[in-house]
């Protein structure tokens, strides 16, 4: 069996920009990693860390490398639109942070430009494998839940993680249920 081997961009070089840059470097399928993040210092210590082969402040020039060939966007709420747009017009997938988007027209924006390409686009979420959602997964498709009819789930982020996310993404609004 022959693999294909992966060219990665990932966009943004926060905390998970940092987490899916030393993945990618660390897995056999990779031989191309690009990084990027508007402040070029960021870039270059990322680029150091994981051994990348390119990084640059310009994330669309990293996009359109034609080494890569998957794109990862891990930069602020409320600049996703841009660069993953951008790549699914390159016929490039993309994993984009949750959340998808602030705004439903940029959503919209995105999910327009997958289509029109037919790249993949997925919205990274990995409480979904996180050891109590999969044991509450695998209860319900055993049936040993009975039959399900609704369903709640609670995400709690402190008052100063919101306001870091407002900090960043002035347009975003939150909400809270009581």
């Amino acid at each position: 069996m022959q693999h294909k081997k992966l060219g990665i961009a990932v966009i943004g070089s926060g905390r998970i920009g940092t987490l899916r840059a030393s993945l990618a470097a660390g897995h056999p399928a990779v031989s191309f990693l690009a990084v990027s993040d508007l402040d070029s210092s960021r870039a270059r210590a990322l680029a150091d860390k994981t051994h990348a082969q390119f990084f640059s402040s310009d994330n669309l020039e990293v996009i359109s490398r034609p080494e890569v060939n998957a794109v990862v966007v891990s930069v602020s709420e409320h600049e996703h639109t841009l660069p993953v747009v951008t790549a699914l017009e390159q016929g490039k997938p993309v994993l984009v942070e949750k959340p998808i988007a602030l705004r439903l027209e940029d959503a919209d924006r995105m999910l327009t430009a997958a289509k029109r390409s037919g790249a993949d686009l997925r919205v990274g979420y990995s409480r979904r494998f996180q050891r109590h959602y999969l044991l509450a997964k695998e209860q319900i498709i055993q049936g040993r839940l009975g039959r399900l009819i609704g369903g709640s789930g609670r995400v709690l982020l402190s008052r100063a993680a919101m306001l870091e996310i407002l900090k960043r993404s002035p347009g975003a609004r939150p909400f809270w249920t009581s």
